[in-house]
């Protein structure tokens, strides 16, 4: 008895492991959409009307791709709860929030921090003659931007992962109909 209940935690234990790690890929995954995404809008600086399709063209790939990574983990089980689906949705868009709060920090500290310097000049002119507090309160934050930005993002991003992942898990859920789980 003692074998067969240490073989079935490390079972439990193993499939843990699994499903953080497959969370953890597909969070890359789902991360590779805003990132590229970015860089585009960062390298060919395209008009409105272009940023706002690939603004459209990444919400909803994002949401598929989240909705695809559920449903294939659903996939092997028998019945699949709605809890179950969030919580997976969850972890799956904490990773990709995570992924992209360091790219967008890696973006405006590393790689195009002459953007962020040309973008915020912009600003603080026009801003100086009109608001001279202002003007000095973007002046302080200069220096932190990209610091600001990873936090930002890190919430925003996670926050539209929990409400995709409420709305998909509804979508991904498989019951049997012949046993009662409260879910």
């Amino acid at each position: 008895m003692q074998l067969f209940l240490s073989i079935n935690t490390v079972n439990q234990n193993t499939m843990q492991t699994n499903k953080w790690s497959q969370a953890a890929t597909n969070g890359v995954l789902l991360a590779l959409i805003t990132i590229i995404i970015t860089l585009i809008l960062t390298v060919f600086k395209p008009g409105t009307a272009i940023n706002l399709i690939l603004w459209a063209v990444k919400l909803i790939a994002s949401i598929w791709l989240l909705y695809y990574f559920v449903k294939e983990y659903a996939k092997d089980k028998e019945t699949f709860s709605y809890k179950e689906g969030f919580v997976f949705g969850i972890m799956v868009s904490f990773f990709s929030s995570l992924v992209c709060a360091a790219y967008m920090f890696m973006h405006y500290a590393v790689i195009f921090p002459e953007s962020v310097a040309e973008q915020m000049e912009t600003a603080m002119q026009m801003m100086q003659s009109s608001n001279s507090e202002m003007y000095d309160a973007f002046e302080k934050v200069q220096g932190i931007l990209p610091q600001l930005v990873f936090i930002f993002s890190l919430i925003y991003y996670t926050i539209i992962g929990v409400i995709a992942s409420s709305i998909i898990a509804n979508s991904t859920k498989k019951t049997d109909l012949f046993t009662e789980t409260n879910v």
